[in-house]
């Protein structure tokens, strides 16, 4: 089948954490996804905070709000899978710049 999508595709997206609302991933159209594990990880020097949020159509939910992670620690703040549609986001924002990353695994599968 020339052209077709494959049934199952695993990816891994990567951001840098800011103030501002980072999308870190948008499920694309004809797919159906589901997350598999994500981590937030402090590489300052001081405690940082971060929020994850769920966007569907605009409706914000917070996942963890102002989670404090140690110095060079992590968190992950989806406890466990997490079934995606199509046009749902997953959004970062840190109470400071350049502070975090965050790393989210995701598995596609096409409708």
């Amino acid at each position: 089948m020339a052209g077709a999508l494959a049934l199952n595709t695993y990816k891994t997206y990567r951001t840098g954490v800011t103030t501002g609302i980072t999308t870190a991933y948008t499920v694309p159209n004809g797919v159906a996804a589901i997350h598999l594990y994500s981590v937030v990880s402090n590489i300052s020097s001081g405690i940082v905070t971060v929020t994850v949020y769920h966007n569907r159509s605009g409706s914000r939910f917070e996942i963890i709000k102002n989670a404090r992670i140690p110095t060079t620690d992590s968190l992950s703040p989806i406890g466990g899978s997490l079934v995606l549609e199509v046009g749902d986001r997953i959004e970062v924002q840190g109470a400071s710049s350049g502070t975090m990353n965050f790393v989210i695994s995701i598995l596609e599968s096409a409708k």
